[in-house]
């Protein structure tokens, strides 16, 4: 999660520049009539753009470290949400004052309305939920952070009714009890998760590197089942 929130906070700056040096980029002013788009200050808007979402990205990165460092990791990991939508409705807001046409143009509900669409887009594929995909020799875990691991890669599949505390997330996505990525947790150290649910049980899987996975999806039977196939194809493998 950590570098996906530099990756969209620099992604937003970036844009916010695009916006300036190629005004018509701007959502809404690019579809405008040619009589109307002279009534629109375009200077001062794509300044006011650039300005705003560079300004927008950069406290994304800065609010998301701050609260993580004090130790409010959920409001860390709703900060590209909260920061996100006050700043691009601020931008969409103040953006109406540059049209001067008699009608106005919807430039500021189709900003809004993107950055709300970017914003949901991100979170919705973050909680969508991890599939179990079988091959011959290998399970792939699908979505955000997915993985697949092959049959021969696997030292041991276990299934818990608990694990160890998280202690940290290293990079990955994290909102209750959705944790998708890398995380430090006790006793085990670095480690792969795919939660899905607060639900036991879970699948814990390690690798022949060493490396160990935790998974459980969104019901506990749908875990249990998948703990049943993974050791079938693990104990095939081994004959």
């Amino acid at each position: 999660m950590d570098i996906l929130i530099i990756i969209i906070g620099l992604f937003m700056a970036a844009l916010g520049f695009l916006a300036k040096a190629y005004p018509n980029l701007i959502a809404g002013y690019n579809t405008m009539p040619r009589d109307k788009k002279k009534n629109v200050d375009i200077e001062g808007l794509s300044t006011l753009i650039r300005n705003g979402l560079a300004i927008t990205g950069l406290t994304i990165i800065v609010s998301y470290f701050v609260f993580k460092w004090l130790g409010f990791t959920t409001v860390a990991n709703l900060m590209i949400v909260i920061v996100t939508l006050a700043g691009v409705t601020t931008i969409a807001v103040k953006a109406q004052r540059f049209d001067h046409n008699k009608s106005k143009s919807k430039l500021h509900i189709l900003v809004l309305g993107a950055a709300i669409i970017f914003v949901a887009s991100l979170l919705t594929y973050g909680f969508i939920p991890t599939k179990v995909i079988y091959g011959n020799n290998s399970v792939r875990f699908s979505g955000m952070y997915g993985i697949t691991v092959n049959i021969d890669e696997v030292a041991s599949v276990e299934l818990a009714n608990a694990i160890p505390k998280i202690k940290l997330r290293t990079n990955g996505f994290s909102v209750g009890t959705v944790n998708k990525g890398t995380f430090i947790v006790d006793s085990i150290g670095k480690c792969r998760l795919l939660l899905n649910s607060g639900s036991k049980p879970y699948i814990v899987l390690t690798k022949t590197s060493g490396e160990v996975c935790i998974i459980n999806l969104k019901s506990s039977s749908q875990t249990h089942d998948a703990y049943q196939n993974i050791l079938k194809l693990v104990s095939q493998g081994k004959k």
